[in-house]
């Protein structure tokens, strides 16, 4: 009976993955992909410079080249705050900047000498916009 039980739970798992589509590993995107996707959030990103957020702060991480992962996940973090604070317009700007960069995004990078996302300094919305603007930019050279 148990071995039964266990097989069925087995077996909806796989249907169920099957079904919706999960995919089983994430696919590397090519350079030209990448460079789109990088390009297309800092165009977005710029679509945000003016919005009137002075009333929170954000985690702004400045480090350089050998933490990219990490600080790329750091604004991938923060921009999920600022979608829960933005006008309903500028709302879906945050959206695709976070799709397009979701997939840059190498989660099983680990670098113990790489700050913690609250290791960071906070700041204002336009600090951590020209940072980020910044941090996109040099991912793109």
């Amino acid at each position: 009976m148990c071995k039964v039980l266990i097989f069925g739970c087995i077996a909806a798992v796989i249907l169920m993955t099957a079904a919706f589509g999960a995919p089983l590993n994430k696919t590397k995107l090519s350079p030209a992909q990448k460079e789109a996707r990088l390009q297309a959030s800092i165009i977005d990103l710029a679509l945000l410079k003016d919005i009137d957020n002075n009333f929170l702060d954000f985690y702004t991480p400045n480090d350089k080249q050998e933490c990219n992962h990490t600080t790329l996940a750091c604004f991938l973090k923060e921009l999920k705050v600022l979608k829960q604070d933005v006008e309903e317009e500028d709302k879906q700007h945050v959206i695709n900047i976070e799709k397009n960069l979701e997939d840059l995004v190498d989660s099983d990078f680990s670098n113990p000498t790489c700050k913690k996302c609250e290791a960071n300094e906070k700041k204002k919305f336009p600090e951590f916009h020209q940072e980020m603007t910044r941090f996109l930019q040099s991912m793109q050279k």
